[in-house]
C-alpha cells in the first residue's frame, strides 16, 4: 500500500512539473502575438533595433524600414519611417514575418493595419508600426515595407534580414 502511494505521489509530481514548466513559454508567446509593442510596454523594455534598411523609389532614398524588438519581452515588430508625408491614402505598410529556425515558410505575420499595429501610412503621415510577434530562439523574424502607388500597385519595397 505504501509503495503504491509513493508511486502515485511520484507520478503526480512529474505530471505536475510537466504542466507547470511547459506552458509558460507557450503562454508568453500567445500573449504577445499581435499585441501593441507600446501599450504592452515592450517598446520601452530593453529595446533593440535589429536592422535598418533604406527604401528607394526611382533611385532616391525615401525612408527606411526597421526590424525592432524587445529583449525583455522577446518580441519583434516592423517599423517604417518616410522622409516626406504620404501623398495619398494607403501609401505604405510594413509586414513582420516570423519563421521557425531555418524554415523558408513563415508561421505568423502581422502588418501595420493588423491587430496591434497603428494603421497603414496614409495621406499626410510618415510612419507606422506592426503588432509584435514572439521572437525567442528558435523563432526569428524579418520586416518588409511595401510602398503603393495611387492605383494600389507596389512601387517600392525594402526588407530586413532575419533576426
Amino acid at each position: 500500500m505504501k509503495k503504491r502511494l509513493n508511486i502515485l505521489l511520484l507520478f503526480a509530481l512529474v505530471l505536475g512539473l510537466f504542466f507547470t514548466v511547459t506552458p509558460i513559454e507557450k503562454a508568453s508567446a500567445l500573449s504577445y502575438d499581435n499585441s501593441n509593442p507600446y501599450s504592452t510596454g515592450c517598446a520601452n523594455k530593453s529595446p533593440i533595433t535589429y536592422e535598418t534598411k533604406g527604401i528607394y523609389k526611382n533611385g532616391v532614398k525615401i525612408g527606411y524600414v526597421q526590424l525592432k524588438g524587445s529583449a525583455y519581452c522577446q518580441t519583434a515588430w516592423g517599423y517604417v519611417k518616410l522622409y516626406s508625408v504620404a501623398p495619398y491614402n494607403t501609401y505604405a505598410n510594413v509586414g513582420t514575418y516570423r519563421y521557425y529556425g531555418t524554415s523558408s515558410s513563415s508561421n505568423a505575420r502581422t502588418f501595420c493595419n493588423s491587430s496591434g499595429g497603428n494603421g497603414v501610412v496614409n495621406k499626410g503621415e510618415t510612419s507606422c508600426y506592426t503588432g509584435q510577434l514572439w521572437d525567442k530562439d528558435p523563432y526569428n523574424s524579418l520586416a518588409v515595407v511595401y510602398i503603393y502607388s495611387s492605383d494600389g500597385r507596389v512601387i517600392a519595397q525594402a526588407q530586413t534580414g532575419r533576426h
